[in-house]
């Protein structure tokens, strides 16, 4: 593996004549990534394999075979040699295999889970100093992996300041790993903060014979993973990253028209604009009209932001912005990668369609915007996929389930 840095200045493209952030360094593979995706999605190891084909391609410019996946599972299954893992192929098998097919030094590290610091600072070591795309499980579940493509940050006295974590989703888009979150597809982009609060989470989907009680017994439960490619012989200077919120662009509150006012203003901000691959596909685009949603981190905690999408002039999506709900501050995007007319579903039409699904004796309450990782909905929910939800009272006003209506499309699901 070659051992330059790869580092280049912020270019800065001023979409719209915003103004621009502060310089930044911009952390990239040691070679261009092209995205992977596997097959297979909940329970399988493909995930996992494409997002170390998409890192090996990144590290070293591995060629990509045509039977990449089936070879690459088969590999870290023969490597794991038993695991309570996807397809027996946990990520030792994958460091494994990897080695196998680049003869190189991948190792697959973890962290236990009082010590994110430490392991979110690795993701940053790996590309800042090696050029070796990270490969990281997100939302907690063994298959659900990304490769972390490229890293903004800015120095702060000897500390990173990570503004932006850009990644490829290994899954089958449109998909849905086993905790019912959503694969996708295309480029997307987090803050410092959403990316440390939301996708990189300790390992506790592995395997539904075991995860209701906690998989105690595999050595990755509970853990952060993060598998890499350091040079052989070789150890880095300790890294000190924090990954904080994105400025913010407004004060004293947000409404929906604002954050489709501000959008733009907010991607400057926030680095966007300056990355060039997001800023070609959402160029020409304008913002549409906002969504504010009601949501839930992984933590349980509340987590309110506007969903605003970038709709090019033949009225097609071209990304999904989120937006902080408190200062309109930049929390993520999502290019979309096949162009589709958005017809979201209003809250009235989401009542409609949810009260169908009642019995005649039953009323609807609540029903805002949401997503929550941990509700496990088979709508198959992402914070750029988020869902109305309405509770269910029977006669005598008692719970008696939810209804949620998809905010794309207005998919109908109701659950006891």
């Amino acid at each position: 593996m070659t051992m330059s840095n790869h580092v280049m200045s912020a270019m800065v493209l001023g979409i719209c004549g915003l103004a621009t952030q502060s310089r930044a360094d911009v952390f990239l593979p040691n070679f261009p990534v092209s995205e992977l995706h596997s097959s297979q999605g909940a329970s399988s190891a493909g995930p996992l394999a494409a997002a170390g084909m998409m890192a090996a391609q990144g590290d070293s410019n591995a060629n990509v075979i045509v039977s990449w996946e089936s070879q690459m599972v088969a590999s870290c299954n023969f490597q794991t040699g038993g695991s309570l893992w996807p397809q027996s192929c946990n990520p030792h098998g994958m460091a494994s295999a990897l080695i196998v097919y680049t003869n190189l030094v991948w190792v697959a590290a973890t962290w236990a889970a009082t010590d994110q610091a430490l392991a979110l600072n690795q993701t940053l070591a790996s590309l800042q100093l090696w050029g070796s795309p990270p490969v990281v499980p997100i939302y907690g579940q063994a298959d659900h992996w990304v490769a972390v493509t490229q890293i903004t940050a800015t120095n702060n006295a000897g500390s990173w300041l990570i503004n932006a974590v850009r990644f490829y989703d290994g899954g089958r888009p449109g998909g849905l790993d086993s905790g019912f979150n959503s694969y996708q597809a295309g480029l997307q982009a987090f803050s410092g903060s959403v990316w440390r609060s939301v996708h990189f989470m300790v390992v506790t989907g592995i395997n539904p014979a075991c995860d209701a009680a906690g998989c105690v017994s595999d050595p990755y439960y509970n853990r952060y993973v993060v598998v890499f490619d350091p040079p052989r012989g070789q150890s880095h200077p300790a890294i000190s990253a924090v990954f904080p919120s994105a400025p913010g662009v407004v004060q004293g509150g947000m409404t929906e028209r604002l954050a489709q006012a501000e959008v733009w203003n907010a991607l400057a901000a926030g680095g966007i604009t300056a990355d060039p691959e997001i800023a070609s596909a959402i160029r020409g685009g304008v913002a549409g009209p906002a969504f504010e949603v009601n949501a839930v981190f992984p933590s349980g905690a509340p987590w309110s932001y506007y969903l605003v999408p970038i709709v090019s002039p033949a009225n097609t999506v071209l990304a999904f912005v989120q937006l902080a709900a408190d200062d309109g501050a930049f929390e993520g995007v999502r290019v979309v990668t096949t162009a589709a007319p958005f017809a979201p579903v209003t809250r009235k039409q989401a009542e409609i369609l949810a009260a169908r699904a009642l019995a005649p004796e039953e009323r609807l309450t609540g029903g805002g915007l949401t997503w929550n990782p941990r509700s496990k909905t088979r709508l198959g929910s992402s914070p750029s996929a988020p869902y109305y939800e309405f509770g269910i009272l029977d006669m005598a006003r008692r719970g008696a389930g939810v209804v949620r209506i998809a905010l794309h499309g207005g998919t109908v699901e109701r659950v006891q």
